[in-house]
């Protein structure tokens, strides 16, 4: 009897080529910043809630200035993320346009304080 396991291992035989199946790894939600405080970096998005800001409590802390204690938060959204103006000081922007709330979309930019980031949407 063969092992099932070993199986799954070996490729299949299609007309004495070998074919073989490749897992996709699932691709999480990102922000990868790209100027600003600490920058380069990317900050995965494991929460369903994630506090922007200069606090030592923000989940996503920036080291600035330019932002507010609170800046903002990014709220999960079923598929996607959406970001929230904490009603900071010096705004939220999108794709550079001042939002106080937007769901955000594959490669939009954000800009929060002098930190600039790319949104990354999970697979």
């Amino acid at each position: 009897m063969s092992d099932p396991k070993k199986s799954n291992e070996e490729p299949t035989l299609v007309g004495g080529v070998p074919v073989v199946v490749v897992q996709k790894k699932a691709k999480p939600f990102c922000l990868r910043q790209v100027k600003g405080p600490g920058a380069p970096r990317e900050c995965p998005l494991e929460l369903d809630e994630v506090v922007i800001g200069r606090a030592q409590e923000a989940q996503l802390m920036l080291d600035s200035g330019a932002v507010s204690r609170r800046h903002a938060r990014l709220v999960r959204s079923g598929a996607t993320y959406r970001i929230e103006d904490l009603e900071s000081a010096n705004g939220v922007y999108v794709n550079g346009e001042r939002t106080a709330l937007r769901e955000l979309a594959d490669g939009d930019s954000l800009q929060i304080g002098d930190a600039v980031f790319i949104y990354q949407q999970g697979r």
